[in-house]
């Protein structure tokens, strides 16, 4: 048993799964710190103030990269694998001029909304800031993940920068001094820059050198799957940020603190999602493109084997110790365990999914992956309308639940049925039960 164990880490799939998941186990711990002693040096509507903004930054960054972060993960791996360094030149010159004008528009966007709103003049400008940079470190994070390493871009996106807002909150709260919002948002825009230039300056001396390639385009490729790419990450993004405004909008400042806090604790699993992801990102593209199915399979196999076992030790971590976790937000906080239960539940249940979300944008599927998406976010936004009312922040969480478990469902459908991929643990059955021959991985047909 113990051998087997010791086999199973030695493999290299799986230690860059495991790698990347204590990545972002790390980075999820820095995020609970940071917003649990934000939370304590903050007044109870002071945080549900900061939570509410950072829901609508994030989805505003979203928006202003029009697709351009996932259109990135799509073609340079195609063209990494491919050998053109012309259309790999294109496409990053592309990405960063579209993602700079539409950013500029949505800053503007939230600027006005703001000062209509009444809000302080120097939050609206923290909270711009903030949105510009995480945009600009959303973006890098995918070109540094594809031509770099996954720890510069995942590491610089979520991980160092956290590290000195955590310290400088600790600071805060030993110096027994009340935060403002405006002040968190601009400590956290100030060391984000710094990950921000890391990435470029790896990003520049990765790439070969461009400069005497003349530049070529694929406009209508790009475009068309850009579009797509758009709509599904926006989707994605109010999927996980939505909620909180909602609840802010629906109950109030507290409750909306309240929501926000259990919702992170159960992103524990939604940091697995996204976990495999990254890795799922880096390796599959180039392994679907060089037709190595045989390792494409296997692949697979390790993030269902190493999927599994996170889900049930996470969801065992929030059933016994929930309370506690919630109390380190404040003893307020401590009363809502039920509803990061049924939060935790549906997270759980998109993990144990897997990453069929991105084997479908990754073989070309994109487009019948966002009304999938658009469901979910409708659905929720009906269960909210229906079940706060009646429930309160807990009719909110059970929204939030049957709806991801349901749009879980249907991805994993999909994906079987397009690609012939089952990206789910229930893999692992059939790999137990028999042995099968490699996935016939199928790519998008013209109809797609």
């Amino acid at each position: 048993m113990i051998e087997s164990i010791i086999q199973f880490m030695r493999r290299d799939v799986t230690r860059g799964v495991v790698g990347t998941i204590l990545l972002k186990v790390g980075s999820g711990a820095l995020a609970f710190a940071l917003f649990s002693l934000a939370a304590r040096t903050m007044s109870p509507d002071g945080f549900g103030i900061f939570a509410t903004w950072l829901s609508v930054a994030q989805i505003a960054s979203v928006v202003g990269l029009v697709g351009q972060e996932s259109l990135l993960v799509r073609f340079l791996n195609e063209y990494q694998v491919g050998n053109r360094p012309d259309l790999t030149k294109g496409v990053l010159l592309s990405s960063l001029k579209l993602s700079s004008v539409a950013m500029l528009v949505v800053i503007g966007a939230i600027a006005i909304a703001a000062n209509v709103k009444g809000d302080w003049w120097l939050l609206i400008l923290a909270v711009s800031a903030y949105t510009a940079v995480n945009a600009g470190v959303m973006l890098g994070s995918q070109v540094a993940r594809s031509l770099v390493s996954i720890l510069m871009g995942e590491g610089n996106r979520e991980f160092f920068w956290r590290v000195g807002v955590v310290l400088f909150l600790l600071a805060i709260m030993f110096g027994h001094r009340q935060l403002d919002p405006a002040e968190l948002f601009a400590v956290m825009t100030i060391a984000m820059s710094v990950g921000l230039v890391a990435q470029v300056v790896s990003i520049a001396r990765a790439l070969p050198d461009l400069r005497g390639t003349a530049a070529q385009s694929e406009t209508s490729r790009w475009r068309s799957s850009a579009l797509h790419f758009w709509i599904a990450s926006v989707l994605e993004a109010a999927n996980q940020y939505f909620d909180v405004i909602l609840v802010y909008w629906m109950l109030d400042p507290a409750t909306a603190g309240i929501y926000f806090a259990a919702s992170r604790l159960a992103n524990i699993f939604a940091m697995l999602s996204a976990a495999l992801y990254s890795f799922g990102a880096r390796r599959l593209p180039s392994l679907h493109f060089s037709k190595n199915l045989q390792e494409f399979e296997r692949t697979l196999q390790l993030m269902a084997e190493v999927t599994a076992l996170c889900v049930v030790s996470g969801l065992f971590l929030v059933w016994i110790g929930g309370p506690h976790l919630l109390n380190l937000f404040g003893p307020h906080f401590a009363a809502q365990h039920w509803v990061l239960i049924v939060l935790a539940i549906g997270t759980a249940f998109q993990a144990a999914g897997g990453p069929s979300a991105a084997i479908l944008q990754l073989t070309g599927h994109e487009r019948i992956y966002v009304p999938v998406v658009a469901a979910n976010v409708a659905l929720r936004l009906v269960g909210f309308l229906v079940l706060i009312p009646w429930l309160g922040v807990l009719g909110a969480a059970i929204s939030a639940t049957v709806s991801l478990a349901l749009a879980t469902i249907a991805l994993n459908v999909l994906c079987r049925r397009r690609t012939g991929v089952d990206p789910s643990i229930l893999v692992l059955l059939r790999f137990g039960g028999s042995k099968r021959g490699t996935y016939a991985v199928g790519g998008a047909d013209a109809g797609d």
